[in-house]
């Protein structure tokens, strides 16, 4: 029996106020997405131009966790870092 499909994936995008040489917002996407047993997250950088968010630099791998609040609390505190280290 195979592993069920991850399907359930949401994105939050996390502002910093912070931009960069071209004039581009720095911020972050916070993914989440899971198969109702593996809850992944990720964190991608991102720029904002105008209202559009575009995925910025290497894309960032998904890290497992065992439960969506642990998925959750890992991806948001790492980004909250991530914008804190700006």
């Amino acid at each position: 029996m195979s592993e069920a499909a991850f399907n359930d994936m949401t994105e939050t995008y996390l502002r910093s106020g912070r931009y960069d040489n071209k004039g581009r917002e720095i911020g972050f996407i916070v993914g989440l997405n899971n198969n109702g047993s593996t809850f992944a997250a990720w964190v991608q950088n991102a720029r904002r131009v105008g209202d559009e968010w575009k995925e910025f630099g290497v894309r960032q791998r998904s890290k497992m966790f065992s439960s969506q609040d642990a998925a959750t609390s890992w991806a948001y505190s790492t980004a909250h870092q991530r914008i804190a280290n700006l």
